[in-house]
Order: C-alpha cells, then sequence, then structure tokens
C-alpha cells in the first residue's frame, strides 16, 4: 500500500494539465468561484478509474495504438487552454471561471490521468487486492488523491491571486508556457 499511495501522489501533485488549469483558475476567479473546476476533474477522473478499472486487460492492449489519438487530442486542448489563459486579459470580478465541464473534459482526455490510473490497477492493485471489492475499495484512492492535488494547487493559485492581479500578463504568459511545454512532452 505505502508503495501505491507513493506513486499516486507522486503522479498526482506533479504539473500537468489539471494541476496548472486549477492553480490558474483559482487565481484568477478565486477558490469558492473555481471549485466547480476541481469537482468536474474529480467526476473526470472517477470516470477515467472506473474505465480502467472495468476494461483494464482491454484498454492494456489498445493503448499503445490508442496512446498517439490520445497524445494528439490531450495536446490540441492544452495548445487551446494555453491560449485562452493568455487571451484572458485583465481579472475583474465577473470573469467566467473554468467550470465543470471543462475540468471533466480535460480528464477524459488527459494522457496522464489513463498512464496513472492503468499503471496504478494493472500493476499494483489488481495484483495485490484483487479485482472484487477490495480492488473497487482500493481505486476508489485514484480519484480522491487527484482531486485533494488539484485543490492543494487550487488552493496555492487562489494564495498567489494577488500576485496574479499585479502581475496578470506574466502569469498568463508563465501558465500558458508551462500549458504548452506539457503538450509538447506527451511527445518527447
Amino acid at each position: 500500500m505505502t508503495a501505491l499511495l507513493a506513486y499516486l501522489f507522486a503522479m498526482a501533485i506533479t504539473p500537468g494539465p489539471n494541476t496548472i488549469l486549477s492553480m490558474a483558475n483559482a487565481a484568477a476567479v478565486g477558490l469558492r468561484k473555481g471549485i466547480w473546476l476541481n469537482i468536474g476533474m474529480l467526476f473526470g477522473i472517477t470516470a477515467v478509474t472506473a474505465i480502467s478499472y472495468t476494461a483494464s486487460a482491454f484498454l492494456y492492449q489498445i493503448l499503445p495504438e490508442a496512446e498517439p489519438w490520445l497524445k494528439i487530442i490531450g495536446a490540441g486542448y492544452l495548445v487551446y487552454l494555453a491560449y485562452r489563459t493568455y487571451r484572458k486579459g485583465d481579472i475583474d470580478t465577473e470573469e467566467r471561471s473554468a467550470g465543470f465541464v471543462e475540468g471533466m473534459l480535460l480528464q477524459l482526455i488527459n494522457v496522464k490521468v489513463y498512464l496513472l490510473a492503468l499503471t496504478a490497477i494493472s500493476t499494483m492493485i489488481i495484483p495485490a487486492y484483487g479485482n472484487g471489492t477490495e480492488g473497487i475499495a482500493v481505486s476508489a484512492l485514484i480519484p480522491l488523491i487527484c482531486f485533494v492535488s488539484g485543490l492543494a494547487w487550487a488552493v496555492g493559485g487562489s494564495l498567489l491571486s494577488g500576485i496574479y492581479r499585479r502581475h496578470g500578463k506574466a502569469v498568463r504568459i508563465t501558465m500558458s508556457l508551462l500549458l504548452i511545454y506539457t503538450a509538447v512532452r506527451f511527445f518527447v
């Protein structure tokens, strides 16, 4: 269990599309308005975990074929998010935050999430806990830990909102470049 928890925390807390978007969104609109993005991410990672668990053998076989397409779709979405982040302009109190749907869609096309879930389920959870109730219960740690990690980044973004308001363009450029870097890392 220790190795599984270490793996999940390391994968969930490291920068990726979800953590960067969570931080930028909370910095832009605050934690309270931005929470729906994280709830959408929770639903998305839960769906990915369920899909990965119930069909892990099938997905494990097709992943080499599906991975290039998932990377292209995911990278395209990240570039779109980078553009959207850059073009936001100055923050105002009426700004629309990224919401539930955006958070869920991001998780459904996020290659990192699929790899996290497939790796944890196929190499650690099913071998140690089986594919019954215990395995399903342990698999519930995946979306929970990812949600907590996303919230940690959102809290950080919210705490840094003053800097965001004073140096919005520099922060938006940095966040956009990080999203583009993440998209490029899919292929490198």
